[in-house]
Order: structure tokens, then sequence, then C-alpha cells
């Protein structure tokens, strides 16, 4: 490509998102919006709509056009209903209707007790429209259904609720690829997110990573004999070593959960490979294994979520000798090195949660939640000798997160710190994640991303890095690493075509990407850039639902080798 034709398509991407911006600040936030199962209204009271000319629940009130009937919440409910409905219901008519047919007769339905698991309301219950939306989180997050509606109708001095869910193709072969520089990395494994249509999940995956190839077996289970108890296993192994993990209990699975408890395994034996200059420049064996239990309370005072979490780690990390290329820094020398830890933790968590339901954002269907409340946590702990730790230590961490939304869109940033204490703060790593999106009127969405991660006085096992793989797309996959890293992405998205045959969505979108590292195996590197248009294809009525991308990025600067080739990359998932 010219230089010319470089520039007029920086120029684009530029004229783009200004254009973006300008137009969500000149419409009203729900200006061509569809009406989502929940949403809000223009004075911000909840409410939830089966369907177009279905009676509204708006603040608690069933109405009949414009006029209250009776006044629901806080009633009792009498009966709740379930209704899930097949993938294609009805069947879409036409040449491709048998595709539809095969597709609901090779699936099986999830059942109406996988679904009532998971809702945080019974029979005998109060009914509450902010529990009902709460529901519909906890089944969207099961990435199997969806939620049409979840519609509270009076009887008498009580109510019944009718929950209508609609299910996703849940048994697929599936990829996750990326190629980068000439350079192919990714899996494809075999999955069932909904085993029998219990909700169960089992997964064999066979990936190629940097690190080398390795075969993998998951097994996740979110409501164990039908309780709320939740188990999950993780075993792996491949040439550059093996990991096994397992973990039981229950969660804060609702936002008024009293009570969460669990236990936690994990072991690994790794090469642990240093870059530097993009190349390997040390590597030595590392072997890390640790158990955690853990016992929490929740409780909820005027709005904020208070939860006090106590916990056990007992950790073994040991580090082997390092072998060095030649060249390599410094600081990626070492012999062996052992670190055993035993810590007693407590954990304050103060939550005040918001959420909001938005449509085009890191998917191009269904309905996205967005938590904009602010959240702030505090942990302290102590690992002593006298209970087998290497030495006297304590530990802290902290955790700030906040949201905002306003005309302009809405974003959010959390950030945390932890270090481990002796005499001394030990390895510091400070992170940062915060994202702006800005919704268009016509299906379009800039969304802006900063990513910051350090350390400081870290062992030699930390290194952070980005390239092909991480947001930096005109690179190779280690193009930046370090002990520090900032990472800038802009990217417009633009959704062009919606469930073409009910099967595919087509979008577009332009992007800016920006990185730099600093510390050992930076080497002095600058400011990478790059800018490069892309292809976005998603499958609607799958349980997966990613947005697989085509990118053209091309480096404008440092150039790699002198030259500004444009680089193809591809994968399964949004680049950030």
């Amino acid at each position: 490509m010219s230089g010319s034709a470089r520039s007029a398509n920086s120029l684009g991407v530029l004229l783009a998102a200004v254009a973006c911006v300008a137009s969500a600040a000149a419409s009203s936030p729900e200006s061509g919006a569809p009406r989502q199962p929940f949403d809000r209204d223009s004075s911000g009271t909840n409410w939830i709509v089966a369907s177009p000319g279905d009676t509204v629940l708006a603040g608690g009130v069933w109405t009949s056009g414009s006029r209250p009937i009776v006044a629901i919440e806080g009633l009792p409910i009498r009966k709740v209903s379930i209704e899930p409905h097949e993938i294609f219901d009805p069947v879409p008519p036409g040449r491709f209707s048998w595709v539809y047919e095969f597709a609901n007769r090779a699936h099986i339905r999830t059942r109406t007790s996988t679904i009532r698991q998971q809702l945080l309301f019974a029979p005998g219950d109060r009914w509450n429209a902010e529990r009902a939306a709460e529901s519909a989180r906890q089944l969207r997050s099961l990435d199997f259904l969806t939620p049409e509606s979840i519609r509270a109708v009076p009887r008498g001095d009580s109510v019944d609720v009718r929950v209508i869910t609609r299910d996703a193709w849940t048994t697929s072969p599936e990829f996750n690829l990326e190629s980068t520089g000439g350079q192919r990395f990714g899996s494809v494994a075999f999955t069932e997110r909904n085993l029998f249509g219990l909700g169960k999940s089992l997964s064999v995956a066979f990936r190629n990573e940097p690190a080398g190839a390795s075969r993998s077996f998951s097994l996740r289970d979110p409501a164990v004999v039908g309780s709320r108890l939740q188990l999950q296993f993780d075993a792996g192994t491949g040439s550059a070593g093996a990991t096994n993990s397992a973990a039981f209990g229950l969660p804060f699975y609702a936002e008024d959960v009293p009570l969460a408890f669990g236990v936690s395994w994990s072991r690994s034996t790794s090469v642990t490979r240093l870059y530097s200059q993009r190349v390997v420049a040390a590597d030595f064996d590392e072997r890390m294994e640790q158990t955690e239990l853990h016992w929490g309370r929740g409780t909820r005072h005027d709005g904020t979520i208070v939860r006090w979490v106590g916990s056990f780690l007992s950790k073994d990390r040991r580090m082997g000798p390092s072998r060095l290329e030649p060249g390599a820094p410094p600081d990626f020398a070492g012999g062996e090195d052992n670190l055993k830890v035993r810590r007693l933790a407590g954990e304050l968590r103060l939550w005040r949660p918001r959420f909001v339901e938005k449509t085009g954002v890191d998917r191009m269907n269904g309905i996205e939640d967005f938590d904009l409340g602010s959240m702030a946590a505090i942990k302290l702990g102590f690992s002593p000798r006298l209970l087998g730790g290497s030495a006297d230590e304590g530990y802290s961490r902290f955790e700030l997160g906040a949201g905002a939304e306003t005309p302009l869109g809405f974003g959010l940033v959390r950030g945390s710190i932890d270090s481990r204490l002796r005499w001394t703060p030990l390895e510091i790593v400070r992170r940062l994640d915060a994202r702006w999106i800005v919704q268009g009127p016509l299906a379009q969405t800039l969304v802006l991303n900063a990513h910051g991660i350090g350390g400081e006085r870290v062992p030699r096992d930390f290194q952070v890095s980005t390239g092909g793989l991480e947001g930096l797309r005109a690179y190779p996959v280690h193009a930046l690493s370090g002990r520090r890293l900032w990472r800038f992405n802009a990217e417009d998205r633009w959704t062009v075509g919606h469930e073409y045959w009910q099967l595919v969505t087509l979008g577009a979108a332009a992007f800016y990407d920006a990185a730099r590292a600093w510390g050992p195996g930076a080497g002095g590197t600058i400011w990478h850039h790059d800018v490069g248009v892309g292809l976005r294809v998603a499958l609607p009525h799958s349980s997966q639902n990613r947005v697989m991308r085509l990118d053209v990025a091309f480096p404008m600067s440092p150039t790699r080798g002198g030259d500004r080739e444009p680089v193809l990359s591809f994968g399964s998932s949004q680049a950030f």
C-alpha cells in the first residue's frame, strides 16, 4: 500500500471516531434502540416487556396502556412457570427450513429444572422487579440460553410469574485462532455447554500457543445435584508442562447472598520463558502448587453490599536456575529459588451495583450487562514462619472501581495494587483497566480501551508482554515485553447486517493500537502504533456468540525491519 493510501486510511479512522462521538452527543440514548426484556424508561424506573403490545410493568405497577390497575411490587408469588423454547421457534419458512429443523432435533432443550435452579425467586417469595432483572443477568451469564422475558401477572392478592427462554446451539467444535506476522496460534476444542440440558459444561481442547502445544480437559457444574454449590475441574498437559486445578464451593452467586465458602487447589509444572527484543532470552523450570480455603458473609446496608471474607492460602513456588541466551538482560539470571507461603487473610469489600443493559458492544447480538457501580476492597494477611512459611511476612491488596454514564457514552475503570511485605514491600504489582464506549444511532459503537500493568521488586518469572495476540495487531506475538506495560486501543465497530437467514450477523471495524513496555526485556523500545480495518462475523444462535474477526493492520512507528507491509490477523474473539 502506498504512503498516501495509508495516510487516507489513518484519516478515515480519525474521522469515523469523531463522527461517532458527534452522532452520539446529538441523539437520545434510546433513539433507534430496540426494546429489550429489561431496560429503563425516561424516569429511570424499571420496566419489563415480553413483546410489543404486551402489558407493561413500570416501577412495580401493572398497567394497561397508561392507566395503572394494581401495584404488584411486594405481592407474594403464587406460581412460577418456565417456558424453554427451541433454538428456532417457530422454524423460519424457506429453503433453509430443514437446517433449522435439524438444529432443533439435534439439540437437547434446556430442562425447566435447570432454569429454575438459576432463578433468584420462587413460589412464596415476594415479587421484586430488581430481583427479576438480576435473575435475567444470571441466566444470560450461562451462555447457553437467552431470557426473553420474566413477567409477573396479578392473580388476586398474589402474582404468577412467567419465565420465557430461548436456547442456543451448545454442542459444537470450537476454535480460537490467531494469526499474526506469519505465525499461527490458537486452539480447537469440542465443547458441550449444556450437557443433556442440565447446564453442565464439558470440553476437550488442543492448543498451539507461543509456549508450545498442549491438550486439556475441563468440567464445570454450576448447580451440583440441583443445589447452589458449584464445581470445576481442569487438567492439561503439553510440551511446556502440565496443569491441574479443581474448585468446589458456594460462591456469592447473587447480590444478597448471606454466605459463601469454598476450597480450590492447583498444581502446575512449566518451562517459563522470558523474552527480550521479541525472542526468548532465558528460560527456567518452575513448579507451583497452592490450596486456598475461604469463608465469607454478606449483608446490604442502604444500597451498599458489604462482604467479609476470611481465607487461608498454602502456596509453594520453586524456580530453577536460569538458562540464559547470549545478550540476555542481567535481571533474567538467577539460581534456584523456593518460596513457601502460609497466609491467613481477611478481606472487606464494599459494592454499590448499578447494571446497565447494552447491545452491540463486545457482541453483535443480544444483551450485554455492564456494572457501572462503585467498588472498594481491602485485603490484609499474614504468613508466619510458625505455620511453615519461608519467613514472617504480611500481605496487602487494595482495589477500586467505578463507572459512569453520560449523553456522550458510558465507561468503567478498575484498579488494584497488591504486595507482599517483609521489612520492605516485595512483589508490588499495579493494574489499571479502563473503557469508554460511545454508541451512535446507526448500529455504530466506538470503544476506547486503556490497559496498564507494572511490577516492582518482583521475582524473575514476572514479565508482561503484548503483540499480535494481545491488541497490538500489526506486530509479532511478543513484540513488547518488560516489567511495565501500557496499551491503548480505539476501535469503531459497525453492524451492517443482522441475522442473515437467522444464522449470520456481519459487521466491520476500523481501529488504532498503541503500546510500550519498560524494564528488563524491553531493550529501550519506543511506542509502537498501528491502524487498520477489519471484518466481523457473529453466529447469533451459538452459545459462544463470539465475534469472529479478520483484520488488516498497518504498522506505523517503529517499522518492522524497515518495511511497512500490512499484517493479516484473525481470531474468534474481539482483539480487546
